[in-house]
């Protein structure tokens, strides 16, 4: 598929294909290695633990993908349980954090100081878990009580996300998230919470058919996102942007096979790449933060790898 619009907006990049991303990939497979700390400090607020200090030490078989400002934590190509659980906590304790500060960003004014504490509060919350898993907080038969803590957060969680997708439905909440924001991060935890009760099963299996399901429409929803917040004047990219997103919608209705899955998430990212990079440089008009710019790219680098591991 030809990069089209944004392409032509932003001239010649180096777009992240798989080969090249093998190089911005290292993977930890002892404790005491140093990573950089995170590049991902834009100007949203920011929970300062999810870091990553010097002397960071990680289960063997979790990898760290460089290709995001922020760190993209996935599991090795023969990491065992705990490898996959540690990365899966890691990476989505990191998106909760995110989504709490999101919303929290979303509800100014005194009038929605009640919802909006509850969101920060969130986002200190899946801090701590991120960071008992970052620090080793999972060794010693403590893997089963992470699983534990971390599920009993993300349920309390998609209660919030729930009640105030409702509320914001009803208009009982006058805030600037869309209904389908709500409902998009409260289907991301219900996913999460279900891949915590399979990790806490002994079972780290992905299953073709519900990546699939689950990932054309996250994607397509990131699509619909950014053809919404981008300037009306670029009006190429919002075509852009909401093509792409019907051919997800159209993958996720006809359940298309897996290379076809692999090639639309490899495009997914250059996209995203390309996107972040022109609003980064203001070569984009918008009134997307470049935070939830790398994080929606995070989100494509963990499609495509869950679609190349599904069986």
């Amino acid at each position: 598929m030809e990069k089209r619009a944004l392409q032509g907006k932003l001239g010649r990049r180096q777009f992240a294909g798989t080969a090249a991303a093998a190089a911005g990939v290292s993977l930890i497979a002892a404790p005491g290695l140093a990573l950089e700390p995170s590049k991902g400090q834009g100007s949203c607020e920011q929970i300062g633990p999810l870091s990553l200090p010097e002397g960071s030490a990680f289960t063997p078989g979790v990898f760290v993908d460089q290709r995001a400002r922020k760190p993209i934590y996935l599991p090795g190509m023969n990491a065992g349980l705990a490898g996959h659980a540690v990365s899966e906590v890691l990476f989505w304790t990191d998106i909760m954090m995110e989504h709490a500060m999101f919303i929290s960003l979303l509800m100014p004014g005194d009038h929605l100081r009640a919802p909006r504490s509850e969101a920060r509060q969130f986002q200190i919350v899946f801090a701590g878990h991120f960071v008992t898993a970052r620090d080793g907080g999972y060794r010693d038969g403590a893997l089963s009580s992470l699983l534990s803590s971390t599920r009993s957060s993300v349920l309390q969680f998609i209660e919030y996300k729930r009640r105030m997708q409702r509320a914001q439905e009803s208009g009982a909440l006058r805030s600037l998230v869309w209904p389908l924001f709500f409902d998009h991060l409260a289907r991301e935890a219900e996913r999460f919470a279900a891949r915590l009760d399979l990790l806490a099963n002994g079972s780290a299996a992905l299953q073709r058919d519900e990546v699939a399901a689950f990932w054309t429409t996250i994607m397509a929803d990131h699509l619909e996102f950014v053809a919404h917040l981008l300037d009306p004047q670029e009006r190429a990219l919002v075509a852009d942007a909401k093509a792409r997103a019907e051919q997800l919608y159209q993958a996720h209705a006809h359940r298309v096979g897996s290379g076809q899955l692999a090639t639309m998430a490899d495009e997914i990212i250059d996209f995203k790449t390309a996107a972040e990079q022109g609003i980064e440089t203001g070569q984009i008009k918008s009134i997307i933060d470049p935070s939830l710019a790398d994080h929606v790219l995070r989100e494509a680098v963990r499609f495509s790898d869950e679609v190349r591991r599904a069986q």
